[in-house]
C-alpha cells in the first residue's frame, strides 16, 4: 500500500491507499484511531493486513500531545480516567469528524461503505464519534476498549439507527479489563446493536487472530 500524510486537516492524518490506486475506481474507507499515548502511524500498519485492495484507510493523530517517557511524545484523544469531561469528548469528536470529512471530500469513497474503528481510547472515540453518526458510517470496529461517559453516549444514540459492530477484547488485558469490555458489550446489546464479539487469550494488544476475524466481518458487511 501507499502511505501519505495530510497536514492540511485539523488533525494530521496518515492515509493508506491501495497499490495502483485509481481515483476513478470506487473504494470503501476505514477510519482507524490509535490508543492513548500512541500516534497516527500506529494502526496504519494494519491496513495491508485487513484489506489492501478495496479500502482507503484514514488514520488521524489525536489532538493532545503528551510526554510518555524517555523523551518520546505520544498523543491522546482526551484526558484519561476521571479527568475526562463531556466537553473533552465532544471537542475531540468534532476535530475528528472535520478531518474525516476532509478525507471523504478528497478521496470520494463509496458513501455506503465507510467504517470507523479504533484501539483502546480509539475504541472509545469510535463509540462517541461513530455510533452517533449512522448517516456516515456503515459499521464500527471496537478493539480492546470500553465505553466512557455513558450518559453522554446513550443520550445521543437512543433514537438513532444502529450500525453493526465488530468488538474484541483480551481476557488477560490489564489496561482495560475484560469485565469492562463485557459490560460495554452488554450495554450496546441492550440498545439493539448487532455485535460480533470475540475474546482472545491475550493482553492489551491486537493479534493475528483479531485481524483474521476482523477481515471476515468486514468482508461480510461491506458493499461488494
Amino acid at each position: 500500500m501507499n502511505f501519505e500524510q495530510l497536514n492540511e486537516t485539523v488533525l494530521p492524518t496518515v492515509i493508506a491507499t491501495p497499490d495502483n490506486y485509481d481515483p476513478t475506481h470506487e473504494y470503501g474507507m476505514v477510519v482507524l484511531m490509535h490508543g492513548f499515548g500512541s500516534h497516527m502511524g500506529d494502526l496504519a500498519g494494519l491496513a495491508s493486513l485487513i484489506n489492501e485492495t478495496d479500502f482507503i484507510y484514514v488514520c488521524p493523530n489525536a489532538p493532545i500531545e503528551m510526554t510518555i517517557g524517555f523523551g518520546q511524545q505520544g498523543y491522546a484523544w482526551f484526558p484519561a480516567g476521571g479527568q475526562t469531561e463531556p466537553d473533552d469528548i465532544d471537542k475531540a469528536v468534532s476535530q475528528l469528524q472535520t478531518s474525516v470529512d476532509f478525507a471523504i471530500d478528497k478521496y470520494r469513497p463509496t458513501q455506503s461503505n465507510i467504517y470507523i474503528g479504533g484501539f483502546s481510547q480509539g475504541g472509545m472515540m469510535t463509540m462517541h464519534a461513530g455510533l452517533t453518526r449512522p448517516d456516515i458510517y456503515k459499521g464500527a470496529i471496537i478493539l480492546s476498549s470500553r465505553l466512557t461517559q455513558v450518559d453522554l453516549f446513550t443520550d445521543k444514540i437512543v433514537h438513532l439507527d444502529k450500525i453493526p459492530i465488530f468488538m474484541s477484547h483480551g481476557t488477560n488485558d490489564l489496561v482495560i479489563s475484560i469485565k469492562d469490555g463485557r459490560d460495554t458489550k452488554e450495554l450496546l446489546d441492550e440498545y439493539g446493536y448487532q455485535i460480533e464479539y470475540q475474546e482472545y487469550p491475550m493482553a492489551h494488544e491486537i493479534r493475528e487472530e483479531t485481524i483474521s476475524d476482523l477481515k471476515d466481518w468486514l468482508s461480510k458487511n461491506s458493499v461488494k
